[in-house]
């Protein structure tokens, strides 16, 4: 055997000798047409084969729980029961060889200057038309030209952003079944998929000389800088929102290029500026990184239903066309019916013979075309010709002619002949094939992959990886995936490369001082107000629970601890209090379990524990450009069908106990990550705000549920203070200070009026008044506003308290005034806080920043 070929068999002859025995189509990654391994596979190959099948399927569930602790595509308005994965990433990347990464690299930067030059003459001088190179037809008849836009994309700076969408065909040559040139076209989600995976694969990664993607993004991040104009730039991504498919990937990127996360309203134009709505007025926005459809971007002048820009963003643009990147109109270049017409316009404007050219294609605007079609029906798809950029895997299926009917073939040919120039007919191409891992060994799966392109100051660079998803062959003709698999791709270098960088750790050179780290938008603050609700409601919901069925599990103690316990699960659950007491058919303890076993699992109520934690995860989501990583993959647990929820849903009240315990640790060390991490800045006021008014509601409602009427037993009065102080988190205290049983006053004064007690609803007060002491005040005059009115009359009404006096009333008459009239202004408090500080503001603008050199 030679040299050569005892080399291609050394790797994975398990893995390879199954591989070989399957049926595979057209042309394959992995083999060369003899059978052998392709070179550039070898040391992937090695690195699997080194593992054992246990350490292989150990690092492809740990992959699984990567991408769901990271959150990838999660769906925030899905249902939150659904057991499905909707992302999922393989274990085995696709890999390409240093020297096919050359050709592509070339191919790949001549496709963008190329779409730059002609996106510049169509928005500009238009001689593409005059000359006939392009029909006017393809270019007026398609909804992402916006005439408005004439004359501003070219002072743009041209495309700046650029991805296509790959497939090799059976003759192993790559073709372009898609561009996008309209938003970034999910890099984000490439991104998060190569942090994941070089997580769990990063020995085999290193080990191929596998090139990474941080000198691309830290080259992106400062061109960006450079475009704006100024040093310390306010930029800022413009996604949709939550609900679009690509907010994962909004979010992730514009956290680790550091750029802030906005949303059409919290923008405002004046005065041909651009600037972002905080709670301290207007903040200038430098350069805007644009997420949303370009015809969407200002109701003003493009589409009025598109509501996703500010109203006079593209006035804005006139003015300053730099703003903007992206800039709006640059959709025009997807247009699918272009593609006959590149390999000539190629020719016409870079003078080179186009490389890397598209699928075969018709632009039925074209009466040849249409005849081509009609001729031979059975060989095509029919597309639209533009259907903007979407989330990878959403792509649409198309129309196939030889599916249909004959009735169904002449209404098809009815609408080719009166919509014609909005439609494309394309051939179906192969799809080269890769190996993924099953439990069964490598099989082979067609896939596509995206790469991407963005401009520098010296030109066109291409991100050294992309990202690929598996493709049923049968139906697409884009990138599709409906299932969701994707794969990342390694580029494999040649000789060392140069050190490791990472965004997430910048260099000292690329650091700047910068302690302000106040500017904040309302939406933002809303997000993060009610997420620190939710976590004190989860975390008082958990010790409730536990305490109930610990009085049934644990404690030989009287009836009346069970009650007490069953009145605080009843309040959670919304009954009435008056049914309360009296007799009941069910004995305690049953009735304990069943009130908890509702509790936990019910969807009907506000504050049952499976609605809270559907909210905290949700609002987490929302604000997951504010988190840490450890502190979102410490949410991660409470998850809808996460290990962790399944097991509590399922359990017997005995482990549930444990179960809890292990839920108040997440959320202990989720609250610790925020306490010790998170900037004190505005939004950690808002944070923090949000979990004492949930606190103080909670623990005023406990007290009056558990004192009032006032019980004649002892007994049942000191199993209630036992249970108040349990939930408190404050028995070890009471005890440091007291070497007595519970006693009402001390406990009152412990739980209502002591302001060193991180616990006490005094402590919860005193709290929200400095930090909206420290919020900036948007009302001008000599009178309070409302929100810090309410919180003075509720932390005075609390001082003023007479414990004392309270404990020795036998109807409790004046303990219930004062915590009725802590329940009645708490949720006036969250309401005016939420009217003051999450509506629009509309201050006047303010400037920070120092102009570096003039606009490139």
């Amino acid at each position: 055997m030679t040299t050569a070929a005892a080399r291609n068999e050394a790797p994975s002859s398990d893995l390879l000798s199954t591989y070989r025995r399957r049926e595979i189509s057209g042309f394959d990654e992995l083999l060369d047409g003899g059978g052998g391994l392709r070179d550039h596979w070898r040391l992937l190959l090695d690195g699997l084969q080194g593992l054992s099948g246990a350490e292989r399927e150990l690092r492809t569930a740990r992959l699984a729980r990567r991408v769901r602790e990271t959150g990838i595509a999660y769906d925030i308005f899905a249902d939150p029961h659904t057991s499905a994965q909707r992302w999922s990433l393989d274990l085995l990347p696709i890999v390409i060889s240093a020297d096919e990464w050359r050709w592509l690299e070339r191919a790949l930067m001549q496709r963008a200057r190329l779409f730059d030059s002609l996106l510049n003459d169509l928005y500009g001088e238009q001689r593409l038309l005059r000359e006939g190179l392009i029909p006017s037809e393809l270019v007026f008849s398609d909804p992402a030209y916006l005439l408005p836009c004439n004359g501003i994309l070219p002072r743009a700076g041209g495309l700046r952003f650029y991805a296509a969408d790959l497939a090799r065909g059976d003759d192993g040559k790559w073709r372009v079944i898609d561009n996008h040139t309209e938003t970034l076209a999910g890099i984000g989600f490439t991104l998060a998929n190569r942090v994941v995976h070089t997580h769990v694969s990063g020995d085999i990664f290193n080990d191929c000389n596998a090139r990474r993607l941080a000198p691309y993004f830290q080259e992106l991040q400062t061109t960006l800088t450079l475009h704006s104009g100024r040093e310390n730039a306010r930029i800022a991504l413009l996604t949709p929102g939550p609900h679009h498919e690509d907010y994962f990937s909004h979010a992730y990127l514009a956290r680790y290029l550091g750029y802030l996360l906005v949303e059409g309203h919290d923008l405002k134009t004046r005065n041909g500026q651009v600037y972002l709505k905080t709670l301290e007025g207007l903040r200038e926005i430098d350069l805007i990184i644009r997420c949303v459809e370009g015809r969407s971007c200002d109701p003003l002048e493009l589409d009025p239903t598109g509501l996703v820009g500010p109203p006079g963003l593209l006035r804005v643009c006139r003015r300053s066309p730099h703003v903007i990147a992206n800039a709006i109109g640059t959709a025009l270049a997807q247009n699918r019916g272009l593609g006959p017409y590149l390999p000539g316009l190629a020719h016409h404007i870079l003078d080179e013979d186009l490389e890397l050219v598209d699928a075969p294609r018709l632009w039925l605007g074209s009466p040849e075309a249409r005849h081509e079609l009609f001729a031979n029906p059975d060989h095509f798809t029919i597309r639209k010709a533009q259907e903007g950029t979407g989330r990878p895997g959403q792509a649409a299926l198309g129309w196939e002619a030889r599916a249909l009917s004959t009735p169904e073939r002449e209404k098809m040919k009815r609408e080719v002949a009166l919509h014609g120039a909005t439609l494309v007919a394309e051939e179906k191409i192969g799809f080269s094939s890769a190996p993924v891992l099953r439990a069964d060994g490598l099989v082979p799966k067609p896939f596509a992959v995206r790469f991407y392109v963005s401009r520098t100051e010296s030109g066109y660079q291409v991100m050294l990886g992309g990202l690929a998803m598996s493709i049923d062959p049968k139906r697409a003709v884009a990138l599709s995936a409906p299932d969701g698999q994707t794969r990342d791709v390694w580029v494999l270098g040649e000789g060392e490369q140069a050190p490791h960088i990472s965004l997430w750790r910048p260099t000292f050179a690329a650091a700047r001082v910068d302690r302000s780290q106040r500017v904040i938008q309302s939406r933002v603050a809303d997000d993060l107000f009610w997420l620190g609700r939710y976590c004190e409601r989860a975390d008082w919901t958990m010790r409730v629970l536990r305490g109930a069925l610990r009085r049934v599990e644990e404690d030989s103690g009287p009836d009346t601890g069970r009650r007490a316990a069953r009145k605080c699960l009843e309040v959670l659950l919304g009954k009435d209090l008056s049914a309360v007491t009296g007799s009941r058919k069910t004995p305690p303890d049953e009735e304990i379990e069943r009130l908890c076993a509702r509790l936990i699992a019910s969807g009907l109520g506000s504050r049952t524990l499976e609605r809270t934690l559907d909210g905290l995860y949700r609002v987490a989501h929302l604000a997951r450009d504010r988190l840490s990583l450890e502190a979102w993959q410490t949410l991660s647990k409470f998850r809808s069908g996460e290990t962790w929820r399944q097991t509590l849903n399922s359990a017997r009240p005995v482990e549930v106990l444990d179960i809890l315990d292990e839920g108040l640790a997440t959320l202990a060390a989720f609250n610790g990550f925020m306490h010790e991490n998170m900037t004190r800045n505005y939004g950690w006021s808002f944070l923090d705000m949000g979990r004492r008014i949930e606190r103080a509601q909670n623990l005023a409602e406990a007290v009056l549920t558990l004192f009032i009427p006032v019980s004649p037993d002892p007994e049942e009065t000191s199993s209630s203070l036992l249970l108040l102080l349990e939930l408190a988190d404050s028995f070890i205290t009471y005890r440091s200070r007291y070497r007595l049983d519970p006693m009402l006053p001390l406990v009152l004064d412990l739980l209502l009026l002591d302001e060193t007690n991180p616990r006490s609803l005094a402590f919860q007060l005193s709290a929200i008044a400095r930090h909206l002491e420290s919020l900036p005040d948007s009302h001008q005059g000599s009178a309070l506003p409302e929100d810090r009115r309410l919180i003075l009359a509720l932390l005075t009404s609390i001082r003023l308290a007479d414990i004392e006096a309270m404990a020795r009333e036998e109807n409790g008459a004046m303990l219930e005034r004062l915590l009725m009239d802590q329940l009645d202004m708490l949720p006036e408090l969250s309401n005016e806080i939420s009217r003051h500080y999450f509506n629009v503001m509309d201050e006047a603008p303010h400037r920070a920043h120092t102009r570096v050199g003039p606009l490139p």
